[in-house]
Protein backbone atom coordinates (compact mmCIF):
# COMPACT_ATOMS: atom_id res chain seq x y z
CA UNK A 1 0.00 0.00 0.00
CA UNK A 2 1.31 3.74 -0.48
CA UNK A 3 1.32 6.20 2.06
CA UNK A 4 -1.32 8.12 0.01
CA UNK A 5 -3.78 5.24 0.40
CA UNK A 6 -3.97 5.38 3.76
CA UNK A 7 -6.43 7.25 5.64
CA UNK A 8 -6.48 5.94 9.25
CA UNK A 9 -2.69 5.05 9.61
CA UNK A 10 -0.11 7.82 9.71
CA UNK A 11 3.68 7.17 10.39
CA UNK A 12 3.60 8.35 13.69
CA UNK A 13 1.28 5.05 14.14
CA UNK A 14 3.98 3.22 12.48
CA UNK A 15 6.69 4.27 14.07
CA UNK A 16 4.93 3.32 17.59
CA UNK A 17 3.73 0.05 16.07
CA UNK A 18 -0.03 -0.13 17.77
CA UNK A 19 -2.84 1.61 16.57
CA UNK A 20 -6.07 1.51 18.35
CA UNK A 21 -9.18 0.36 15.99
CA UNK A 22 -12.29 2.84 16.56
CA UNK A 23 -14.31 2.03 13.47
CA UNK A 24 -14.93 -1.02 11.34
CA UNK A 25 -13.13 0.99 8.25
CA UNK A 26 -10.46 1.56 10.37
CA UNK A 27 -10.11 -2.63 11.21
CA UNK A 28 -10.40 -3.07 7.29
CA UNK A 29 -7.78 -0.71 6.62
CA UNK A 30 -5.37 -1.94 9.37
CA UNK A 31 -5.28 -5.34 8.00
CA UNK A 32 -5.03 -4.17 4.37
CA UNK A 33 -1.62 -2.64 5.50
CA UNK A 34 -0.94 -5.82 7.57
CA UNK A 35 -0.56 -8.31 4.68
CA UNK A 36 0.96 -5.90 2.60
CA UNK A 37 3.43 -5.31 5.01
CA UNK A 38 4.41 -8.89 6.25
CA UNK A 39 4.46 -9.35 2.02
CA UNK A 40 6.45 -6.58 1.61
CA UNK A 41 9.27 -7.19 4.37
CA UNK A 42 9.27 -10.90 3.44
CA UNK A 43 10.54 -9.77 0.00
CA UNK A 44 12.86 -7.27 1.34
CA UNK A 45 14.49 -9.89 3.09
CA UNK A 46 14.76 -12.42 0.90
CA UNK A 47 16.32 -9.82 -1.40
CA UNK A 48 18.66 -9.06 0.81
CA UNK A 49 19.44 -12.60 2.13
CA UNK A 50 20.35 -13.95 -2.03
CA UNK A 51 22.17 -10.99 -2.69
CA UNK A 52 23.88 -11.38 0.60
CA UNK A 53 25.12 -15.19 0.00
CA UNK A 54 26.40 -14.27 -3.47
CA UNK A 55 28.43 -11.88 -2.22
CA UNK A 56 29.84 -14.56 0.50
CA UNK A 57 30.16 -17.31 -1.87
CA UNK A 58 31.91 -15.28 -5.01
CA UNK A 59 34.86 -15.04 -2.75
CA UNK A 60 36.02 -18.87 -1.95
CA UNK A 61 34.57 -18.82 -6.00
CA UNK A 62 37.91 -16.38 -6.60
CA UNK A 63 40.16 -18.22 -4.54
CA UNK A 64 39.30 -21.63 -5.76
CA UNK A 65 39.93 -20.59 -9.20
CA UNK A 66 43.25 -18.70 -8.43
CA UNK A 67 44.34 -21.72 -6.55
CA UNK A 68 43.17 -23.76 -10.12
CA UNK A 69 44.92 -21.47 -11.65
CA UNK A 70 48.51 -21.84 -10.27
CA UNK A 71 48.43 -25.61 -10.54
CA UNK A 72 48.10 -25.39 -14.36
CA UNK A 73 50.48 -22.48 -14.43
CA UNK A 74 53.01 -24.56 -12.77
CA UNK A 75 52.66 -26.59 -15.82
CA UNK A 76 52.82 -23.72 -18.31
CA UNK A 77 55.90 -22.37 -16.68
CA UNK A 78 58.02 -25.61 -18.54
CA UNK A 79 56.66 -24.50 -21.82
CA UNK A 80 57.69 -20.35 -20.65
CA UNK A 81 61.27 -21.93 -20.19
CA UNK A 82 61.54 -22.86 -23.55
CA UNK A 83 60.56 -19.71 -25.16
CA UNK A 84 63.43 -18.01 -23.38
CA UNK A 85 63.49 -14.39 -20.87
CA UNK A 86 60.57 -13.02 -22.52
CA UNK A 87 58.47 -15.96 -21.82
CA UNK A 88 59.45 -16.24 -18.26
CA UNK A 89 59.07 -12.12 -17.36
CA UNK A 90 55.30 -12.42 -19.32
CA UNK A 91 54.54 -15.44 -17.00
CA UNK A 92 55.76 -13.93 -13.87
CA UNK A 93 54.20 -10.64 -14.56
CA UNK A 94 50.57 -12.60 -15.35
CA UNK A 95 51.10 -14.21 -11.83
CA UNK A 96 51.92 -10.54 -10.53
CA UNK A 97 49.04 -9.01 -11.67
CA UNK A 98 46.93 -12.07 -10.39
CA UNK A 99 47.94 -11.56 -6.86
CA UNK A 100 47.74 -7.88 -6.88
CA UNK A 101 44.15 -8.35 -8.03
CA UNK A 102 43.30 -10.89 -5.97
CA UNK A 103 44.30 -8.77 -2.93
CA UNK A 104 42.66 -5.69 -4.12
CA UNK A 105 39.85 -7.08 -4.32
CA UNK A 106 39.89 -9.00 -1.28
CA UNK A 107 40.76 -5.80 0.76
CA UNK A 108 38.23 -3.16 -1.05
CA UNK A 109 35.31 -5.74 -1.34
CA UNK A 110 35.83 -7.15 2.20
CA UNK A 111 35.96 -3.43 3.73
CA UNK A 112 33.11 -1.66 1.44
CA UNK A 113 30.95 -3.95 0.46
CA UNK A 114 30.63 -6.73 3.31
CA UNK A 115 31.72 -4.98 6.50
CA UNK A 116 30.78 -1.28 5.62
CA UNK A 117 27.63 -2.80 3.30
CA UNK A 118 28.12 -0.53 0.61
CA UNK A 119 25.94 -1.53 -1.98
CA UNK A 120 25.62 1.33 -4.63
CA UNK A 121 26.26 0.14 -8.10
CA UNK A 122 29.16 2.08 -8.73
CA UNK A 123 31.36 1.42 -5.25
CA UNK A 124 30.23 -2.60 -6.38
CA UNK A 125 32.04 -1.96 -10.03
CA UNK A 126 35.04 -0.34 -8.18
CA UNK A 127 35.26 -2.82 -5.44
CA UNK A 128 34.89 -5.66 -7.92
CA UNK A 129 36.74 -4.50 -10.71
CA UNK A 130 40.55 -5.90 -9.51
CA UNK A 131 39.10 -9.12 -10.22
CA UNK A 132 39.36 -9.54 -13.48
CA UNK A 133 43.05 -9.64 -13.04
CA UNK A 134 43.03 -12.77 -12.24
CA UNK A 135 41.38 -15.27 -13.92
CA UNK A 136 38.23 -15.54 -16.50
CA UNK A 137 35.51 -16.08 -13.47
CA UNK A 138 36.76 -12.75 -12.17
CA UNK A 139 35.06 -11.05 -14.96
CA UNK A 140 31.86 -13.03 -15.15
CA UNK A 141 32.06 -11.98 -11.10
CA UNK A 142 32.57 -8.39 -11.53
CA UNK A 143 29.54 -8.38 -14.27
CA UNK A 144 27.29 -10.76 -12.02
CA UNK A 145 27.96 -7.88 -9.27
CA UNK A 146 27.14 -4.62 -11.65
CA UNK A 147 23.91 -6.13 -12.81
CA UNK A 148 22.96 -7.32 -9.57
CA UNK A 149 23.47 -4.31 -7.62
CA UNK A 150 21.07 -2.44 -9.73
CA UNK A 151 18.55 -5.26 -9.51
CA UNK A 152 18.59 -4.70 -6.46
CA UNK A 153 18.91 -0.70 -5.85
CA UNK A 154 15.75 -0.83 -8.59
CA UNK A 155 13.77 -2.76 -6.13
CA UNK A 156 14.77 -0.95 -3.13
CA UNK A 157 13.64 2.21 -4.53
CA UNK A 158 10.12 0.19 -5.11
CA UNK A 159 10.21 -0.81 -1.31
CA UNK A 160 10.55 3.09 -0.40
CA UNK A 161 7.45 3.69 -1.92
CA UNK A 162 4.91 1.52 0.35
CA UNK A 163 4.02 2.31 3.46
CA UNK A 164 5.84 1.13 6.27
CA UNK A 165 9.26 1.01 5.01
CA UNK A 166 11.93 0.38 5.84
CA UNK A 167 10.88 -2.25 8.66
CA UNK A 168 7.26 -2.82 7.34
CA UNK A 169 6.02 -3.39 11.07
CA UNK A 170 3.58 -4.99 11.37
CA UNK A 171 0.78 -3.25 13.65
CA UNK A 172 -0.24 -4.36 16.77
CA UNK A 173 -4.34 -3.79 17.15
CA UNK A 174 -5.90 -2.77 20.59
CA UNK A 175 -9.82 -1.87 20.66
CA UNK A 176 -11.64 0.19 23.78
CA UNK A 177 -14.08 -1.85 25.22
CA UNK A 178 -14.13 -5.22 22.56
CA UNK A 179 -15.35 -8.74 22.96
CA UNK A 180 -12.46 -10.33 22.13
CA UNK A 181 -10.13 -11.57 25.04
CA UNK A 182 -7.03 -10.89 23.17
CA UNK A 183 -5.68 -9.14 19.90
CA UNK A 184 -5.53 -12.76 18.31
CA UNK A 185 -9.00 -13.07 18.61
CA UNK A 186 -10.11 -9.69 17.28
CA UNK A 187 -11.30 -9.59 14.36
CA UNK A 188 -13.43 -7.74 11.75
CA UNK A 189 -16.75 -9.47 11.98
CA UNK A 190 -16.68 -8.39 16.05
CA UNK A 191 -16.13 -4.94 16.12
CA UNK A 192 -18.80 -4.82 12.93
CA UNK A 193 -20.90 -7.07 15.07
CA UNK A 194 -20.41 -5.00 18.57
CA UNK A 195 -20.77 -1.51 16.52
CA UNK A 196 -24.07 -3.04 15.42
CA UNK A 197 -25.48 -3.28 18.76
CA UNK A 198 -23.68 0.06 20.29
CA UNK A 199 -25.66 2.16 17.64
CA UNK A 200 -28.76 0.16 18.58
CA UNK A 201 -28.89 1.47 21.68
CA UNK A 202 -27.89 4.50 20.62
CA UNK A 203 -24.61 4.29 21.84
CA UNK A 204 -21.01 5.56 20.23
CA UNK A 205 -18.39 3.08 18.46
CA UNK A 206 -15.48 4.45 21.05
Amino acid sequence: MKPSELTYITQDIIDKGGINVTSPEMMDEVRRYNMDAVTNGARRKRMQMIQGIWLIVQIPLIIASVCMYLTLETISDRFAGLAGDFGMIMSYARLGALFLGLFAYLGLFGYYIIFRFQRDPKIMFLCSAPVMLTTTLGILITIVNVVSAYICEHKEEKFSEEAGYPAFVRLAVTTVESDARSIQDLTYDSIKERTKHWRSEGDEFL
